[in-house]
């Protein structure tokens, strides 16, 4: 079966990418073993730098890790209402009003393509002109605008990676537009969805370390200061910091991974096909398009 954007690979090209897939693992492996071998030959792995990182009875860790809650808290806040916000846009970006398909494409449009950094400078910065917010609101609001729009193209290629005759079976029995969206086509486009939908969430919840360009206290900004007040444990702190991370990310995945199993055993659901990448969830939008307005076109005539 063919991707979304290209043909499936011959029997030379599978070699060929197979060939690219050991280079390049290769090359990461020498890559990796260099950066060890050089933090060992200048001392970068003395056990006495990662002391205060174990000992939780002094200050340290526990101000690092008060720092991995305020990410976890920012990165909730934001889910909630990105997912909400998403999924109503994705069901505006498809309704039959043009109006609302409209507003929902520019909304989309506009804040999937402004920098993520940007819109947390303006949702915070920006809203403080008019009305006094915490770092942790201004974050959010950046959260919220970028990835609401993200996920909103996640639900509609969901949406639209059913097939018609779902939509045509619903119609037969008499159901309208809004009782067959309810009833039979969003179950089983969110059980599709559930994979592409948490792995953007795990990438929010990456994304909650840019709150330290308006003073956000989060786990990136407390290592940072960590690092600043002991300056021969910079690397060690920010290394601290990337396990947490990797933590709570791997957890996240890992969530991910037994909700789409159980899902999948449950109700015989399958992976959403286009929901690999934002390129792929593109393609999808951009053919439904296509095919929204060829059938508005008149059928040409045809001679008696």
């Amino acid at each position: 079966m063919s991707s979304v954007l290209t043909e499936d690979l011959g029997p030379r090209g599978q070699q060929r990418v197979r060939i690219a897939q050991w280079i390049s693992l290769v090359v990461i492996i020498a890559i990796i073993a260099f950066a060890i071998f050089r933090m060992a030959a200048t001392g970068n792995f003395a056990p006495r730098l990662y002391e205060q990182f174990i000992d939780f009875d002094e200050r340290w860790p526990q101000y690092v890790i008060a720092g991995l809650g305020n990410t976890i808290k920012a990165a909730l806040v934001a889910m909630v209402f990105a997912t909400a916000i998403g999924f109503i846009l994705a069901l505006s970006r498809i309704a039959q009003n043009p109006i609302s398909r409209a507003l929902a494409r520019v909304y989309i449009d506009v804040f999937r393509s402004i920098p993520l950094l940007l819109l947390i400078l303006f949702g915070f910065f920006g809203i403080q002109q008019f009305v006094n917010i915490s770092q942790l609101t201004g974050l959010v609001i950046g959260l919220v605008l970028y990835n609401s729009a993200v996920l909103a193209e996640i639900f509609r290629a969901g949406i639209l990676s059913l097939s018609k005759g779902q939509s045509e079976a619903a119609s037969s029995l008499g159901m309208t537009y809004w009782q067959s969206m309810q009833l039979v086509i969003l179950p089983q486009a969110v059980r599709r969805m559930i994979p592409a939908i948490v792995a953007q969430l795990a990438t929010l919840t990456k994304d909650t370390s840019l709150g330290f360009v308006i003073g956000y206290e989060e786990a990136l900004r407390r290592a940072r200061q960590l690092g600043e007040q002991s300056p021969s444990n910079v690397l060690q702190a920010f290394i601290f910091a990337g396990i947490l991370y990797f933590i709570v990310i791997f957890a996240l995945a890992r969530i991910a991974r037994r909700l789409e199993v159980r899902t999948r055993k449950r109700f015989g659901a399958q992976k959403m096909e286009g929901g690999a990448g934002l390129e792929d969830i593109e393609a999808l939008g951009e053919e439904a398009d296509e095919d929204e307005m060829a059938e508005r076109e008149p059928a040409p005539a045809t001679s008696a």
